[in-house]
């Protein structure tokens, strides 16, 4: 579905997805609610010099129900209206709004426009909620431009709680407070307080191909979900692995290690994922910690899954590190290593 708002100067095209920004009460609890309902909600935008024109997902749902194929759905909007629309935000729920921002960030790159996802801890409709002012703020964020007449911030960020975060760069921390996001391994692209505060020394650093072009973005729809997570935890059973080590689908394993990437000294993981990796399977280690990077050679735990041949996530977030496994999976063509330890949209380093 598809509505515009009045007629002014910068255009933007605002994505619903669903999520708690645009929920309501009902008897099992917070629902997500239609386009037409939401825009009863909306704060008012004359203020601002916009054209707005309003698209939704065929059906809003709760971010935990969304896949792959939602990521889809969102890029084909962006895609679809890349050359009229001069910046995208994405109203998305919480829980998964990290999982689409890095996702968006391999499937679509040289954009050269904003795109800002942000959503909410409470309802636009509850007297103490967020809501308006994350939208509000993401909105004002769409439209900045810089000195030179171009987008300010020409990346798939996401603003939660005054501040700005690249897409792939961000986690969820917090199930309840404001301050729900935070990006542990960049520093944020902006502040909000009275006004946007913007770290020029962070926008479009470590993106390849700066600065962008204006155009038609390189589109990578195809994503290959035979992924694993694998997170180890004192009394693993390596054999409960077995069978889906063993499934010819399975491609990749995210190994959720210690530290800056140890596991034990366990002799039947090890053979498990030896013989994983043997099959043409990557393993991929990445850090429990929230903080830090991954040093395979720090530890002699840690040598334990270099001899394995892994590879290291380095300072990825775990939802980074996934998509861009489904993504290079998907697309195929190139080695899997080299290509995981090159930055594709500032996801590392």
């Amino acid at each position: 579905m598809t509505r515009s708002l009045r007629s002014h100067s910068s255009r933007i095209l605002l994505i619903y997805t669903g999520g708690t920004i645009g929920m309501k009460e009902s008897s099992s609890g917070l629902v997500p609610v239609s386009l037409e309902d939401l825009l009863e909600q909306l704060p008012d935008i004359d203020a601002f010099p916009v054209e707005l024109t309003l698209v939704s997902l065929d059906r809003p749902m709760d971010s935990s129900d969304l896949k792959p194929e939602h990521w889809v759905q969102i890029g084909a909007l962006i895609l679809k209206h890349s050359a009229e629309m001069d910046a995208f935000v994405v109203l998305h729920g919480t829980d998964t709004m990290a999982y689409s921002a890095a996702a968006l960030s391999f499937m679509m790159q040289q954009l050269g426009k904003p795109v800002i996802f942000t959503g909410s801890q409470l309802p636009l409709g509850h007297p103490r909620s967020d809501a308006a002012s994350h939208w509000m703020s993401a909105l004002e964020v769409a439209m900045a431009l810089g000195p030179d007449g171009l987008p300010r911030v020409p990346e798939i960020a996401l603003y939660f709680n005054h501040a700005l975060y690249r897409g792939n760069r961000v986690r969820k921390l917090h199930a309840m407070g404001f301050d729900a996001f935070d990006s542990p391994n960049y520093p944020v692209l902006a502040r909000a307080g009275t006004r946007i505060e913007y770290a020029e020394e962070a926008i479009g650093q470590g993106i390849p191909g700066q600065p962008f072009r204006q155009g038609r973005p390189a589109w990578f729809p195809a994503l290959d979900q035979g992924v694993l997570s694998l997170k180890l935890f004192p009394g693993l059973r390596p054999d409960l692995w077995e069978v889906a080590l063993h499934d010819p689908t399975v491609k990749a394993v995210l190994v959720e290690a210690y530290g800056a990437g140890n596991i034990p000294a366990d002799g039947d993981l090890s053979e498990l994922l030896r013989a994983f990796v043997q099959r043409g399977g990557h393993l991929i280690a990445l850090s429990q910690c929230v903080g830090g990077q991954v040093d395979l050679t720090r530890y002699q735990s840690g040598r334990r899954l270099l001899d394995l041949g892994a590879i290291s996530g380095m300072d990825m977030t775990f939802e980074a590190a996934l998509t861009k496994t489904m993504h290079l999976l998907g697309t195929g063509g190139s080695d899997f290593r080299e290509a995981f330890g090159q930055s594709i949209s500032g996801d590392l380093g």
